[in-house]
């Protein structure tokens, strides 16, 4: 294959840039009051089509990846998994209250803290989360380590379902181990579990299973007989449970959020499931989290073995995540609907617009994986020390202005694909896709 040399000359400075290449792409930029292109009718509370700037924030999403690009200009960051929306006023309303408190004492969470988190489960999926089995994480990662710390004594591997969320791997390294990956199996576009396979690598040498459910980055929201079928393999070899769960609020209409503990009390009495609000309703920066168990004495030995101590949270962030429990289910709706409107615009501009792109609308997550095996065949081999993820997101940031993740960061058989975060205004998203365009047909 010939060899596409991008461009080291700075390619675009600024919005006007974004004007320019959608022109180019030849289809029209969305206007700024779009109602939506998924959902052209959609009626929704809150203004999610509001184009709120995050620049000068020092964010990851938008300074950190603009500052690592330079000279480059990027106007469509698209890969850190935060959103671009403004933050469930109610939230604002709490956080500002206590601002004006004006003194940071030692403070406990808010009282109703457990209570609107056992509300929010049960109300939205019918699962009665344990109170007394609730512990306080500072992230989802934070409550992964402290069990694999404690439940994987004899440093055995940990097994994760790929492609998979690349904290994972990362907190599978800090913990001292190592991961072995069930690929997953593409089968009539959508990906399924390895179950033969797993039953081969679960045993002697691998004590726990780490997964996503929704499962990031592919997608999928896995049904209560497929998680069954996973969980009898793990209950009969004596393999536990992780189940991060950060993503259930994001599922687009067609699919159903299947909690893992609700599959019945063997499943749930052999697992830890990981939730926060972060995800939902983007409080990332609050770093506040939980786990629970039904299986008490698991709660116990992770607090009494693994001296996980997370009695007090970052004081703000409990108010905020409480305020979104409380008040922030209109607004959850709102973002679930307009995430599945870009999910379904996604997938039309691919097939008519940009083909060497493929994408299907995925269950669950604000995170599309897009292959994008056909744009790396026409770019050529990568440059010496690159691999193909990095071709692609070096591509994808000098002649368009966009930054995607690549697929490598999720396992081996990520390779020729891209994780892009829909979690963003239209108009960003149109702009976003008629770049890639221009970009793509001018290799």
């Amino acid at each position: 294959m010939t060899k596409k040399t991008l461009d080291r000359r700075l390619f675009m400075k600024g919005v006007g840039a974004a004007t320019f290449l959608a022109g180019a792409a030849g289809v029209p930029l969305a206007p700024a009051n779009s109602k939506g292109m998924g959902h052209a009718s959609m009626s929704m509370t809150y203004n999610l089509n509001e184009e709120f700037n995050r620049i000068g924030s020092n964010d990851f999403k938008w300074d950190a990846i603009r500052r690592g690009a330079r000279p480059y200009d990027v106007p469509f960051p698209m890969g850190v998994a935060d959103m671009d929306f403004r933050t469930c006023p109610q939230i604002t309303a709490a956080l500002q209250k206590r601002l004006n408190h004006e003194n940071w004492g030692y403070e406990a969470a808010p009282a109703d803290y457990i209570d609107n988190i056992i509300a929010w489960n049960k109300k939205r999926y019918n699962i009665d989360v344990p109170r007394d089995n609730i512990v306080n994480c500072l992230g989802v990662l934070d409550g992964v380590l402290s069990v694999l710390k404690v439940f994987n004594t004899n440093n055995e591997k940990i097994l994760i379902h790929t492609p998979g969320y690349s904290g994972f791997f990362s907190v599978i390294h800090q913990a001292g181990f190592g991961e072995i990956e069930n690929p997953l199996k593409m089968v009539n576009g959508r990906y399924e579990i390895d179950y033969d396979l797993m039953e081969e690598q679960l045993g002697d040498n691998v004590k726990i299973l780490l997964f996503c459910n929704p499962q990031n980055p592919t997608g999928n929201c896995w049904t209560a007989e497929e998680m069954r079928r996973m969980g009898d393999i793990c209950n009969r070899k004596g393999v536990l449970v992780i189940a991060d769960e950060i993503h259930c609020d994001f599922v687009n209409k067609h699919a159903k959020y299947t909690p893992y503990a609700s599959l019945g009390e063997e499943y749930a009495m052999n697992s830890f499931t990981v939730k926060s609000a972060s995800k939902s309703f983007n409080l990332a920066a609050h770093r506040t989290a939980y786990m629970y168990s039904d299986n008490a004495e698991y709660i116990k030995r992770v607090i009494d073995e693994g001296g996980h101590h997370r009695e007090l949270l970052h004081t703000m962030g409990t108010i905020a995540c409480n305020a979104a429990y409380k008040h922030g289910a209109t607004y959850m709706d709102d973002v679930q609907a307009y995430i599945d409107g870009n999910c379904h615009f996604l997938e039309r501009f691919c097939r008519e617009n940009m083909p060497d792109v493929k994408y299907k609308v995925h269950e669950g997550t604000y995170l599309a994986w897009i292959d994008c095996t056909a744009v790396a065949e026409k770019l050529g081999d990568p440059e010496d020390g690159d691999t193909i993820g990095d071709m692609l997101n070096k591509f994808f940031i000098q002649k368009a202005g966009v930054n995607i993740n690549a697929g490598e960061h999720y396992g081996k058989n990520g390779v020729g694909y891209m994780r892009m975060n829909l979690g963003t205004t239209h108009r960003k998203l149109h702009g976003a896709l008629n770049a890639m365009k221009a970009a793509i047909d001018a290799i």
